[in-house]
C-alpha cells in the first residue's frame, strides 16, 4: 500500500470519526486520541492494529513483509464498528440520567418534607 492510498483511507476514517462521535481533529491518529473512550472497543483495537502496521510499514524491510492487505482489513473493521455506532445513544444516556437524578433528588425533598410536616404536626 503507497502513501497516498494509506493518507486516503486515513482521511476517509478520520472524516467517519467527525461525523458519527463529531470530534474533530487534523490526523486520524489524533482523531483516535481525542475520541479516547467514545470510541467503540473493536474501533480502538483496529485503530492500535493500524498504528503497528504503519510502524512496520515506515521500515523498508518489515515492510517487504507486511500484507497491506492486514491494513485495509483494520480499516474495514473500524468502519464496521464505527457505522454500528448510534450518534445520538450518548446524549440520550446523559439525558436519562439526569432526568433519573432530579427524580430522586425531588423525591428526598418530598420524603422530607412530609417528615417534617408529620414532625410539626405532632402525629
Amino acid at each position: 500500500m503507497d502513501r497516498q492510498a494509506l493518507d486516503a483511507l486515513h482521511e476517509d476514517l478520520r472524516q467517519a470519526i467527525a461525523a458519527r462521535l463529531n470530534v474533530r481533529a487534523r490526523s486520524f491518529h489524533g482523531a483516535v486520541r481525542r475520541a479516547g473512550r467514545l470510541l467503540p472497543a473493536r474501533a480502538r483495537v483496529a485503530a492500535a492494529e493500524m498504528a503497528a502496521l504503519e510502524a512496520r510499514m515506515a521500515n523498508p524491510k518489515l515492510a517487504a513483509r507486511t500484507d497491506p492487505a492486514m491494513l485495509r482489513q483494520a480499516g474495514d473493521r473500524f468502519r464496521g464498528s464505527l457505522s454500528r455506532h448510534q450518534p445520538g445513544a450518548r446524549a440520550a444516556r446523559d439525558r436519562s440520567f439526569l432526568m433519573a437524578d432530579i427524580g430522586v433528588k425531588l423525591a428526598v425533598v418530598i420524603g422530607l418534607g412530609l417528615a417534617f410536616l408529620s414532625w410539626q404536626t405532632g402525629a
